[in-house]
């Protein structure tokens, strides 16, 4: 029962259907085009007998006499009319019967094929077509049939008598009723031409195919479901094997992948699905750890709230001592604040709340305006900043989002420089991109973090960051804002030289 809900079962059902349906309109195509060639050929043999007669001299007068020697199984019958009455003519009286309707027809100008069924007999083919003697008197007296002699007698002496004239061979006399049936002075100026052939060697033939094609339809139907069976079960066992293994994989584990090789769409299918199921597991990855990141993040400061707040609260204090207290608890809160802002804000990117970035932006006005208020953050730690804004480009996108982004990169490089250092920011086109580089000579970076500075809650020194007030989310966020923007970001650095971060936007072309 499992078998006849299956797609392999379905799949052979409609093969079988639509091979049956072909197979069947194919058998009835032989059929009809075998019949239709085989009673053309003997239309066109029935119309040759007939050029044929009608190119015999006195043919009337040689049916008559008994002369004409007719072909085995065939009937030739003329029809006329004498008077009202219709007559007919054939070789030794062998009359194939037609209806007087038909001959009216015919005498008329009309040449007919119809097929007759005669009792006995069998089904005939008949041709039946207008006929005009070349000699309208009828004279069968002229076409009597000669009594065979041999040629040589033997004599007693062992010679032979020499055959005897011509005019001394007596004839075979007529029939009795000869001068009844045939008037010798009759006329037939147009006649009705029958030739009927019987039809059984076709029927034969044709019968033959028809039990051809019942015994070979079904058994070939019968093949070709074995072998649709057996090739739509070989085709849809990897299916089944993607379908196990999805039934496998869960939450907890998504390390299973399909195995299906093959190199046709069920082998792209389970690639596609193994890529599927490879970026579902990161994806919870990632959420694992973000999740345990953001944890361990947010215990932080909740534990130092938690101590100093415990700590005041078991004797009573001096107020300079409370408000010590309340500062590191005010600290820690501006921390899980500012935490929790940069959490709600990637966890709307994730969610497809996307900016709208179809805002057109002079980026040469726009970082000069974040330079005029960077440039007040530089001044607190003495560093120099150094702008080098070359081009006038248009890029399409969200004023909050990019400012947001190249703040975040300008104040790392300052609070990672050094009193008396340098900060660089330039902006130029180069293939039909806007390219924006942020140097510093701060402290850098090192080579094995660089792969690593743009993940979530990652730090390349974790005490100092958590020290100055970093969540290790920053990046992560520019690196979102640059691929929403269609854009890319790259950095190069070394320690105790400084970082170079290169960012690419599309502009806007004409």
């Amino acid at each position: 029962m499992k078998f006849l809900h299956s797609i392999t079962f379905r799949v052979t059902l409609w093969y079988l259907a639509i091979l049956g349906v072909m197979m069947v309109l194919l058998g009835i195509g032989v059929y009809v085009t075998l019949s239709n060639r085989l009673y053309h050929h003997l239309d066109v043999s029935l119309k040759e007998r007939a050029e044929h007669l009608s190119e015999f001299r006195d043919v009337l007068s040689i049916i008559a006499g008994g002369m004409f020697e007719d072909q085995a199984g065939e009937y030739i019958t003329f029809y006329y009319y004498e008077g009202n009455r219709l007559k007919h003519i054939a070789p030794k009286d062998n009359v194939f019967p037609m209806t007087r309707e038909v001959i009216d027809r015919v005498l008329s100008g009309e040449t007919l094929f119809e097929n007759v069924d005669i009792p006995q007999k069998g089904l005939f083919r008949v041709l039946i077509s207008s006929f005009t003697p070349d000699n309208p008197v009828v004279r069968p007296d002229q076409f009597r049939r000669e009594r065979q002699q041999p040629n040589y007698e033997r004599r007693r002496d062992g010679g032979f008598k020499s055959p005897p004239r011509r005019d001394d061979r007596p004839n075979r006399p007529p029939p009795p009723d000869y001068k009844e049936r045939y008037d010798p002075r009759m006329k037939v100026t147009s006649a009705a031409l029958v030739i009927a052939r019987p039809t059984k060697d076709i029927e034969s033939v044709l019968r033959q195919l028809f039990h051809i094609l019942v015994i070979a339809i079904p058994l070939t139907l019968l093949l070709a479901g074995g072998g649709g069976i057996f090739l739509a079960h070989r085709a849809l066992t990897p299916v089944k094997r993607i379908s196990d293994t999805a039934r496998q994989i869960e939450e907890s584990d998504l390390s299973r992948r399909i195995d299906v090789r093959t190199k046709d769409e069920l082998g792209f299918l389970a690639e596609t699905l193994n890529q599927m199921i490879e970026r579902l597991e990161n994806a919870f990855k990632r959420q694992k750890e973000f999740t345990s990141d953001a944890s361990h993040e947010l215990r932080g400061p909740l534990a130092v709230i938690q101590a100093e707040a415990s700590l005041s609260l078991r004797k009573a204090r001096e107020p300079q001592e409370y408000k010590k207290t309340l500062k590191v608890i005010s600290g820690e809160a501006e921390r899980m604040a500012f935490l929790t802002n940069q959490l709600l804000e990637l966890a709307r990117m994730d969610a497809d709340k996307e900016p709208d970035v179809s805002e057109s932006i002079n980026l040469k006005e726009f970082l000069q305006n974040i330079c005029s208020d960077i440039t007040i953050l530089c001044q607190e730690k003495n560093l120099e900043l150094q702008t080098h804004l070359l081009s006038q480009v248009q890029i399409k996108g969200d004023r909050k989002s990019l400012q947001r982004m190249f703040f975040n990169i300008l104040n790392n490089a300052i609070k990672y420089t050094k009193e008396g250092g340098t900060i660089r920011l330039a902006l130029e086109e180069k293939d039909h991109m806007a390219e924006v580089s942020i140097s510093d000579t701060g402290i850098g970076i090192q080579k094995e973090s660089l792969p690593y500075i743009f993940e979530r809650f990652y730090r390349v020194d974790k005490a100092r960051s958590r020290s100055e007030g970093g969540s290790g989310l920053g990046l992560s966020i520019c690196k979102q804002i640059i691929d929403v923007h269609k854009g890319r970001i790259d950095v190069n650095s070394q320690m105790g030289k400084g970082s170079t971060f290169t960012i690419k936007l599309p502009i806007i072309t004409n």
